[in-house]
């Protein structure tokens, strides 16, 4: 039996998919994106390896957001706490696009969202994930990155698009 993706009543309105799929190629992701992506295998490796922390402060710098680094990090510990587990944290070589990380873009895009009066608080998170998600979206917003989804769009490859952490 197929299950409806929507409601069949005339009132019920076709539900949305969701804007980032795992699995989709990283080089059809705006800079903004790709930018985020980065920066959250950048911490993941950071925290493994202990020289993350300085390329991650020059990257957030590079792009005029220097404030936004605590607040990024702040909220993904949020969401690892959460999820109750480390967040995923693939090679940089991946060229796409993991499920914790189409999560994180995906909520980083409904903060902006609502942060601009267009939408709804992404729903299910903890008080301290939707206070430091808030906060996160408020600070790449106000250094113009901004999530723009473009899939149709065909940007720089991911390996010319990112610095390399190794």
């Amino acid at each position: 039996m197929k299950v409806l993706d929507f409601s069949p009543r005339p009132d019920g309105r076709q539900k949305t998919p969701a804007q980032y799929q795992p699995g989709t190629d990283l080089s059809t992701l705006s800079f903004a994106e790709q930018f985020v992506v980065w920066a959250t295998r950048a911490s993941r490796m950071g925290a493994e390896s202990g020289c993350g922390r300085v390329r991650l402060e020059a990257a957030f710098a590079a792009i005029d957001a220097p404030e936004s680094l605590p607040r990024f990090l702040d909220f993904l510990t949020d969401l690892e706490a959460q999820f109750g587990r480390p967040l995923g944290s693939p090679c940089f070589k991946r060229q796409s696009l993991q499920t914790d990380e189409a999560r994180i873009l995906t909520l980083v895009d409904q903060f902006q969202t609502m942060a601009m009066g267009e939408g709804p608080a992404p729903s299910n998170l903890s008080d301290a994930a939707l206070q430091s998600g808030q906060h996160l979206a408020l600070a790449l917003s106000s250094a113009g990155v901004q999530m723009q989804p473009v899939f149709h769009v065909h940007q720089h490859t991911w390996t010319r698009g990112m610095p390399i952490l190794h």
